[in-house]
């Protein structure tokens, strides 16, 4: 397999040999000056709300407009692509919801889900979607030898019920991804001991399993990256498998004490370039925060971390801005700037909005604050 070296770049020290991107927010000094919408939508008490922010690349401010997103209970799972955001919600009656909403045009689809089980005991483990279905993997109850049954539910959202077709499966699922007209479905084997993973694939087209590759048994996750392939990720290396051959077309092991550590958030964001932003579990000196902004460049293989006590005082972590941890991290391609997420310290009801310019000029730009912690961020 080939081996990559991967380079921590931190803010305060940038000339450490590694090559910078040909894409996303590595390439640009001074981005141009353009308007920009930002869709933010806000945990607070357990409630999804969204706030409209106006900016361009040197000021930031909150829009007073009502917004058309319907204010609901933080959903247990969800699933981004693009502007659109699928999501799972249990209801009072054990029945569920699934929500599909796009951003660009506030478009949505809501279905009532399970309505034919008629159980309470439903565990839904992951969600995704196409254009024209969500697909839910879930859980019941069983009997005998077998203890739960897993299945595979697509529901169409192009109907106005919610018509749908399932599959059983043979194996335990973890996560599912939709690309090429394929579900990949990251499952365990129960059969085996040691609980080994395996990538499932069904055919969204003839609603059949068609492939099982087995994989290590420390899988964390899987993604779907630009150019649609299926990347898996493990502790100290990953692998992206072409979703069309299934072959594998790259394996890139991390130099031991310098993983980027991507495969454990549920806050993962591609940009067009095919760069990951995310917020990185730290665990590193220099820096007292549980998660800080990380990008990693899957063109060159290296992760640039972004520690806050580099580009800001203590006095405006501490006070001013109060941070306390990175919730999300995104990126404003027309303006050349990131935008980061975070949670206030010792209030888990607020939150706000950091944006930085990238290296190799890394700079505090501003900060605006929020009446919720920042769970997503969809920039028009």
């Amino acid at each position: 397999m080939n081996t990559y070296r991967i380079c921590l770049m931190l803010m305060a020290v940038l000339a450490l040999g590694c090559n910078k991107s040909d894409n996303g927010p590595t390439n640009g000094l001074n981005g141009p000056n353009v308007d920009a919408d930002y869709s933010v939508l806000l945990t607070a008490d357990g409630i999804l709300s969204e706030a409209l922010l106006n900016a361009n690349a040197e000021v930031i401010t909150l829009n007073p407009a009502t917004s058309a997103f319907e204010s609901t209970s933080v959903p247990e799972l969800s699933f981004r692509e693009g502007t659109v955001l699928s999501f799972y919600n249990e209801k009072s009656n054990c029945t569920g919801e699934i929500t599909s909403f796009d951003f660009s045009d506030y478009s949505f689809k809501k279905l009532g889900v399970f309505d034919d089980i008629q159980s309470c005991q439903i565990e839904v483990r992951s969600i995704t979607h196409s254009g024209t279905a969500i697909y839910l993997v879930y859980g019941i109850p069983g009997s005998g030898a077998k203890k739960t049954h897993y299945f595979i539910r697509m529901v169409d959202v192009a109907s106005s019920g919610a018509t749908f077709t399932e599959t059983e499966l043979d194996k335990e699922p973890r996560q599912i991804i939709f690309s090429n007209n394929r579900v990949f479905i990251l499952s365990l084997d129960p059969e085996e001991e040691e609980e080994e993973n395996a990538l499932v694939v069904y055919n969204t087209a003839s609603g059949e399993l068609v492939h099982d590759l087995d994989l290590d048994s420390d899988v964390q996750m899987i993604f779907k990256t630009v150019d649609g392939n299926i990347m898996v990720s493990y502790p100290d290396l990953h692998l992206i498998i072409n979703s069309i051959t299934l072959g594998i077309t790259d394996t890139v092991r991390y130099n031991d004490g310098k993983e980027p550590k991507f495969g454990t958030t549920k806050a993962a964001y591609f940009d067009t370039g095919g760069n990951l932003y995310y917020p990185m579990p730290t665990g590193l000196s220099g820096t007292e925060y549980p998660n800080i902004p990380g990008v990693y460049d899957f063109s060159t293989n290296t992760a640039v971390l972004y520690f806050y006590e580099n580009f800001l005082t203590a006095e405006e972590r501490n006070f001013e801005f109060e941070i306390g941890d990175t919730s999300i991290v995104t990126y404003d391609a027309g303006n050349n700037l990131i935008l980061i997420g975070y949670k206030k310290d010792g209030n888990a009801n607020k939150g706000g909005i950091l944006r930085i310019k990238p290296i190799p000029e890394p700079k505090f730009i501003d900060n605006i604050d929020l009446n919720g912690v920042p769970f997503e961020i969809f920039v028009n």
